[in-house]
């Protein structure tokens, strides 16, 4: 199992190319309040074919509804030190996953909005079973967030808007291929290197050193 599908109890996505990944997924772990959003949107009645659905949490937030598709309701993730997007993150990991997007972790409670986008930064250094580092990204109806621990180049489009949050305020990172470049810059901040834009097909993040970015990217040209 190379892939899967986180689906928080954040805002259930709307955008119609997030409905459409979610309906070729062969695995999605559900936090349990995510679950009920799952059941609601009755997505899954368009499939061609039934994914394999884990349900992760401590089931405080359950309903009833009959499942139309094969589920698992995980025992053992029951630690109050974590939240249910992490036990489903570590549970996805224990399955074999090495590439994971997460749907559903923005929306409704901003301090859960910040908390979710936050933890890209621990998952990102995660460590797979084959001991390849894992790949996560977190998608939200307006773009997606990459957390980077490494000098990398993305894929863009020209006028896509980027934004870049830098989680430690003592890596320096240069940027090419946005609008507005950054050369060995520390940001202290997180407005810093914000609304920022590309300018063609890719756009080169560069880090001094160890440290954790997060890049955001819209889905549409201004």
């Amino acid at each position: 199992m190379n892939k899967a599908f986180i689906l928080a109890n954040g805002e259930f996505p709307r955008r119609e190319e997030a409905l459409q990944a979610l309906l070729q997924a062969d695995t999605v772990v559900c936090c349990d309040g995510a679950y009920n959003k799952l059941l609601e949107s009755q997505i899954f009645t368009r499939a061609s074919s039934l994914p394999q659905v884990f349900v992760v949490g401590d089931g405080d937030s359950l309903g009833s509804i009959e499942p139309p598709f094969p589920t698992t309701f995980v025992d053992g993730y029951t630690d109050q030190e974590t939240n249910d997007l992490t036990k489903a993150v570590k549970y996805a990991v224990s399955l074999g996953v090495e590439r994971l997007v997460i749907l559903g972790a923005t929306g409704l409670r901003e301090d859960h909005t910040l908390g979710n986008i936050s933890l890209l930064a621990t998952y990102a250094r995660m460590v797979t079973a084959s001991g390849a580092p894992l790949t996560v990204r977190m998608y939200t109806d307006y773009g997606y967030f990459t957390p980077l621990t490494a000098t990398a180049t993305l894929p863009s489009f020209a006028r896509q808007q980027v934004s870049l949050f830098s989680l430690d305020e003592g890596l320096a990172l240069s940027v090419s291929g946005l609008k507005y470049p950054i050369d060995g810059r520390r940001l202290h901040y997180w407005w810093e290197a914000s609304l920022n834009e590309a300018l063609g097909d890719s756009f080169t993040v560069t880090l001094d050193g160890p440290g954790t970015v997060l890049v955001y990217q819209t889905h549409d040209a201004k």
